[in-house]
């Protein structure tokens, strides 16, 4: 049962009730909303961005808005401030310019009497993850924020202790992560957390909570093995967005945490429409939502959490199964390629039928002079051995004629990258930007094609890219990698997969054998010494070193 709605969150009684699972009460908070509200009454006629991985932080410059009667934006990448369309925003929290990242000590005694919010106030400007590459924003108002928040705990509150902390691996800006893990806990009396983890070496299973993820997030914890015998009896529900649940993730995730794993769909334009509690079981749809029947190829809904009762229809193609659906993919994965349409989901289908890739991912690339498709691919095992043993070029060939008879020439990829994880945005989601990156005429670092991490040992293959920086007038006909740049990434590589590690120090015993060339596949070997913080690093290509040394860390 809800025990406060957030129009009248202030007003609330409850003053020693937590906010936080670190220890923040309802009497704080409204104490630092007081405080807050002092900075926007000098903030002029101009549009308000917060931005603030803290969700106690965003959740006060929220409240302190509203009290005083401003609409916030809640970007789910600060980036998307450098957009020349947003860039007149007034930002508040962590923007690389923010114009207000604090709020002051004083309290202005009129500022601690609050009012409750019409219903119809406008209260934020969220935006879609910008999968096009052009965030597109939706305007909420406090009615449909408090719909969606009432239909959650209509239908899963009951199973949920009101003690429980809402923890999460999503971001709160992003239009899942706010209303399950921010505005419904606060107005269940539950607490939330101010950071989002990072992974599973984070995730403190012990305390009671409710844990709102993604599904790249619950198969990294599936993959991990070791991680499974240290899960805890404090998950009471666990709630997942961003993408379908394998139904191998699915099980383990249920078996090891012992309770209920909740597969959600929705979009940041609808907010959620269905859910399940098993990939073998039909979409149910939330309350207060209906689907347009029959379907005609494209999902059209009508809901609470909307604007309007006007039907909307999503970007998801579906097929009816009696009162439930089936979706069956994005409904604009269809591109004109030279004139000619293209099925980017056979375009995959086709590749991936391959027993040398794992997953894939198609890009539509703008080259200046005509639409190419760019192909992102996670290797198997065995096109892992392929490219170590062959090459680049060989597999690109190998590939692209397992493809000739299956699809029109003109739809088979031009370009190719072989990655270890693909690009993720904050929910997991694979977002085009990111993937176009990979084909940038300029990138900074080798290509992880793939990974394996030990305590003191980490192998990774790199796909040193033509593209890649450093070859740029080093040398003029003769393009080889700097040494500079092979201990920059070797440093750079240790330090992330060995978890962040001391300051680099120094080196010692460095020596360069081979040159290394354009698109040539190497091996980096990186092995870490426990006693002195000493990392050796060797680059080779089969049984050839190229490069070798040792790293010195504080």
């Amino acid at each position: 049962m809800l025990s406060n709605k957030l129009s009248n969150l202030l007003l609330s009684k409850q003053d020693s009730s937590f906010i936080t699972n670190d220890g923040v009460t309802l009497a704080q908070l409204k104490n630092d909303v007081a405080r807050a509200r002092s900075s926007f009454q000098s903030i002029g006629d101009v549009e308000i961005a917060v931005y603030d991985s803290d969700a106690y932080k965003f959740l006060v410059w929220l409240l302190a808005a509203w009290q005083e009667g401003r609409k916030v934006l809640v970007p789910v990448d600060m980036n998307i401030a450098l957009n020349s369309s947003f860039s007149n925003w007034f930002k508040i929290g962590e923007f690389e310019s923010s114009q207000l990242s604090a709020w002051g000590e004083d309290i202005d005694p009129a500022n601690e009497l609050f009012h409750e919010l019409n219903s119809d106030f406008d209260a934020i400007g969220v935006f879609t993850s910008g999968s096009t590459g052009n965030p597109v924003r939706i305007d909420k108002k406090i009615w449909q924020l408090e719909n969606e928040v009432e239909a959650l705990e209509h239908t899963f509150g009951e199973l949920i202790p009101n003690d429980v902390s809402f923890i999460r691996s999503v971001s709160h800006q992003h239009f899942f992560g706010m209303p399950f893990a921010l505005l419904w806990a606060i107005s269940r009396g539950s607490k939330i957390t101010r950071q989002s983890i990072k992974g599973g070496h984070e995730w403190n299973t012990l305390e009671s909570q409710v844990l709102v993820t993604s599904p790249s997030f619950l198969k990294s914890i599936v993959e991990l093995d070791a991680q499974h015998k240290n899960i805890g009896p404090g998950v009471k529900s666990i709630f997942s967005a961003g993408g379908v649940l394998d139904e191998l993730v699915y099980r383990v995730i249920n078996q090891i945490t012992n309770t209920r794993v909740v597969d959600i769909y929705g979009s940041s334009e609808t907010g959620h429409i269905a859910w399940r509690d098993s990939p073998d079981t039909p979409w149910l749809l939330q309350k207060g939502v209906e689907f347009k029947k029959p379907i005609d190829a494209v999902l059209e809904i009508k809901s609470n959490f909307c604007p309007n009762d006007d039907w909307f229809s999503t970007s998801d193609l579906a097929r009816q199964t009696g009162n439930s659906f089936e979706i069956l993919g994005r409904a604009d994965r269809i591109l004109k390629i030279e004139g000619t349409r293209v099925s980017l989901s056979q375009l995959i289908n086709s590749i991936k039928e391959s027993d040398l890739v794992e997953d894939c991912h198609i890009s539509d690339l703008d080259s200046g002079r005509r639409s190419q498709l760019g192909c992102v691919i996670k290797l198997s095992a065995k096109g892992n051995k392929f490219i170590t043993i062959e090459g680049k070029l060989p597999l690109v060939n190998q590939l692209k004629s397992s493809l000739k008879g299956k699809i029109n020439s003109i739809a088979i990829p031009r370009r190719w990258r072989f990655v270890d994880q693909f690009p993720q945005n904050a929910m997991g989601k694979v977002v085009k930007k990111d993937l176009d990156d990979l084909f940038s005429e300029s990138i900074k670092s080798p290509i992880v094609v793939s990974k394996k991490v030990e305590e003191l040992l980490m192998e990774l293959v790199l796909d040193m890219s033509k593209t890649l920086a450093c070859f740029n007038g080093h040398f003029d006909g003769f393009p080889v990698v700097p040494g500079v740049a092979l201990i920059e990434w070797a440093i750079k590589f240790a330090q992330q997969g060995f978890g962040g590690g001391p300051a680099f120090v120094g080196m010692s015993q460095v020596k360069f054998q081979q040159f290394i060339k354009p698109n040539q596949i190497v091996h980096l070997q990186l092995e870490r010494n426990i006693d002195s913080s000493n990392i050796k690093f060797q680059y080779r290509n089969s049984d050839t070193i190229l490069s070798s040394g040792t790293l010195k860390f504080k």
